[in-house]
């Protein structure tokens, strides 16, 4: 999958590692630091958009990445994510222990879930015996096909990356132009006080290669396939 990721550091190794840059600067530490205005750093090129323009968007550019897009409804979900992990062979699924799969009623009998109670190892393993992964994406962003996501105790990085198939669920409302909204939008709970993962995941379809013979070769590295459903 093609993924950037934001790491976070914390206690000590967040003193040692600023102390560090700031030495390598030839400078002293800054504690005071202004954040800049997110939403000034980008113009506004889209101007005022609906809901069904970002689909519309995030459809065009999921083309182009080699993701699937399939609307829903809440009332239908559970029958959609059937048939879409029917139709890619069946086998095992294991999901994350996002409370938004009780809350819409998901249920996946024989099913693994991510859960920090297993322990890293354990996690691990059964996400590379999964045949797919479902999960529920933060946000996505129309603009380039990229879903956001966090990894947390109750959702690691593995389980996006080491299943065979890929089924992030997609909440409409949480679909934005771009990173800048998602960005601000992480700003604003750090601002508040709320904890974040401990990394922050930009996940645009499957990987995409092209390194022997120019040709492109589509899930080298990370599931074989990706798709987005959106409610």
């Amino acid at each position: 999958m093609t993924v950037l990721r934001n790491y976070h550091t914390s206690g000590n190794n967040k003193e040692s590692f600023l102390n560090t840059i700031a030495s390598k600067l030839g400078r002293e530490r800054r504690h005071e630091v202004r954040l800049p205005d997110i939403q000034s750093l980008l113009p506004d090129s889209y101007g005022s958009l609906t809901q069904d323009d970002l689909i519309d968007i995030l459809k065009e550019q999921c083309f182009f990445i080699h993701t699937q897009v399939i609307e829903s409804k809440p009332e239908i979900l559970q029958r959609t994510l059937d048939d879409l992990i029917e139709a890619s062979g069946g086998g095992s699924v294991m999901i994350s222990g996002d409370p938004r799969f009780a809350a819409y009623g998901l249920m996946f009998p024989g099913s693994f879930v991510w859960e920090e109670a297993a322990g890293r190892e354990q996690n691990i393993m059964r996400a590379e015996s999964a045949d797919t992964a479902v999960i529920f994406a933060d946000y996505a962003l129309a603009e380039s096909g990229t879903i956001v996501v966090e990894s947390r105790p109750d959702q690691g990085r593995s389980l996006h990356f080491l299943p065979a198939h890929y089924i992030a669920v997609i909440e409409k409302q949480r679909i934005v132009p771009r990173s800048t909204q998602a960005a601000a939008a992480l700003n604003r709970r750090v601002l508040t006080g709320e904890p974040l993962g401990s990394s922050i995941n930009l996940i645009s379809g499957p990987s995409n290669s092209a390194d022997i013979e120019m040709k492109l070769v589509v899930g080298v590295h990370g599931p074989l396939s990706a798709t987005y459903v959106l409610i």
